[in-house]
């Protein structure tokens, strides 16, 4: 008896080790994201040796653009430091009527860089088409990368949020600069419109990015998803169908659960519930003959 017991303890402590091991080996889930921005293909070297400019770049000839496609919250940057010593401010531009300038819109704490890969956690809002700079001071660093072509903007001092300034340019360079970019998933539905004649109701969805709206539900006819390739509205119909569709008919009127998912381009789904409630005039009931 006493041996059953010893080997029952033994087994309870591999099975308790097992789940230790692979809630250890399950990977944290992480919001969807992309990448903005680019970091040098080699080793950095210390270009930037005029200390206090603000930096941005408008456009690149090749990979990922410094511009917000989508709306959302810049959660880190990163860039790849020379040396040690000079202090990044990360910064989000906005254009203006004038393309020589800039307003900053948004920025992040300073970070004094350490030689090597340097990542960053922020939370800076951003709208789509907004650029993403910093500003740095102290010793040479690495803040651009020479890239024929490509055109890095500067200006002289540290502009601060809501100033706008003139930015004159620096040829053939690219911003030593890469940031995560968590696109917006919220949407609003607008309030439903109904036809009591056909039994059938009218919904609008508006986005606060691009990416595909999905409708579905149990008694609601299929509809197929819409895509966007801006942030905008779509429009679906809703009408029932089966058992639904029967009971509209038999007492004039039915709810629907319908759930609706807009999935941001690179980042995650999200999904709203409503109760649709669709209403149809029957036909008067015949009078039966005197």
């Amino acid at each position: 008896m006493e041996a059953c017991l010893n080997r029952s303890r033994v087994w309870l402590r591999i099975a308790a080790l097992c789940v230790s091991c692979a809630g250890a080996l399950t990977p944290a889930l992480a919001d969807a994201s992309v990448t903005i921005g680019q970091l040098p293909p080699g080793p950095p070297e210390p270009n930037c040796t005029i200390s206090d400019l603000d930096y941005l770049q408008p456009s690149v000839t090749g990979g990922n653009f410094y511009v917000a496609k989508q709306a959302g919250r810049i959660t880190s940057w990163t860039t790849d430091s020379s040396g040690a010593g000079a202090v990044y401010v990360l910064k989000v531009f906005r254009r203006t009527s004038d393309p020589e300038s800039f307003q900053v819109v948004a920025h992040s704490a300073p970070h004094t860089l350490t030689s090597g890969l340097n990542t960053v956690q922020v939370d800076l809002p951003v709208k789509s088409g907004d650029l993403l700079g910093y500003h740095e001071s102290g010793p040479p660093n690495s803040c651009t990368f020479s890239q024929l072509g490509d055109t890095v903007l500067a200006h002289a001092g540290d502009l601060h949020d809501g100033a706008v300034g003139t930015f004159a340019p620096q040829n053939d360079s690219r911003l030593n600069l890469s940031a995560v970019l968590v696109p917006d998933n919220a949407f609003t539905i607008a309030p439903i419109t109904r036809d009591r004649k056909r039994g059938t109701a009218s919904m609008t969805v508006t986005t606060s990015n691009p990416g595909v709206v999905a409708v579905g539900g149990k008694g609601m006819k299929k509809r197929p998803s819409k895509s966007l390739a801006v942030a905008g509205t779509v429009t679906f119909g809703v009408a029932a169908v089966g058992n639904a569709r029967h009971r509209l008919g038999r007492k004039g009127r039915t709810v629907l659960p319908i759930h609706i998912t807009f999935s941001p381009t690179g980042g995650d789904p999200t999904t709203q519930s409503i109760n649709v409630k669709l209403k149809m005039k029957r036909p008067p009931t015949p009078s039966s003959p005197q």
